[in-house]
């Protein structure tokens, strides 16, 4: 499925943030409180976004881009700075990687489309260096206030049409909105990186509690 929307697939997330998307990436990389030289690793990382911010942020930074899209992947080498990114076809659930590798783990878009979110999780806690930061962006249902149901419209109706005009291939994103909607809650996950072993985890919230940013460190030794 993904492979089928590379091409088309950052024109349409901007789209479908209303513009935002840019600040969301930021925010993500930002909450990984990198430091010098990190070592980062950004799992679905499609067509790269944040593993190019991530490099961009901090200078010296040797960061990885895994995801199972092949297409996706390829239009990230090909973006200016891809060549500085490392990046490889891997599975989210058996991450090819020794335990305590990374200073850092980001993925944004990922757990809705895993079979095993606690799998999932405890993967990237495996691979985290002790006091490294997960940081995770992913849609989540509307909460129950005044603009749910103009929120729910808009993900159900609108972005499926939008897909359709842009990437001529609506299936994906009416995939999207329908995972979207039937997702866990924002509390939810972090109650689910809580039990993955993280502490001093939270979120935040954009687009009217519709789209979510996770945090969690994983214990110092």
């Amino acid at each position: 499925m993904f492979d089928r929307i590379a091409d088309r697939y950052d024109l349409m997330n901007l789209v479908m943030t209303l513009g935002q998307e840019p600040r969301f990436i930021r925010d993500t990389v930002n909450a990984a409180q990198l430091g010098q030289a990190p070592k980062v690793l950004d799992i679905a990382t499609g067509t790269g976004d944040l593993a190019l911010e991530a490099a961009n942020q901090r200078y010296g930074a040797e960061v990885y881009g895994l995801d199972i899209s092949n297409e996706m992947l390829e239009v990230a080498r090909s973006r200016p700075g891809g060549e500085n990114i490392v990046w490889q076809t891997g599975d989210a659930m058996e991450l090819p990687y020794d335990d305590d590798t990374f200073d850092a783990v980001t993925h944004g878009y990922l757990l809705r489309n895993v079979t095993d979110i606690a799998k999932t999780l405890q993967e990237q806690y495996r691979v985290l260096q002790p006091g490294g930061w997960m940081t995770s962006l992913e849609m989540s249902p509307a909460p129950r206030n005044v603009v749910k149901p103009f929120s729910t419209a808009y993900i159900k109706y609108v972005v499926p049409r939008l897909a359709n005009a842009i990437t001529q291939n609506p299936d994906a994103y009416e995939y999207l909105s329908r995972t979207s909607r039937g997702f866990h809650t924002a509390d939810r996950i972090e109650h689910m990186i809580g039990e993955a072993g993280f502490v001093t985890s939270g979120y935040k919230t954009y687009m009217f509690g519709t789209m979510a940013l996770h945090w969690g460190q994983k214990p110092v030794a």
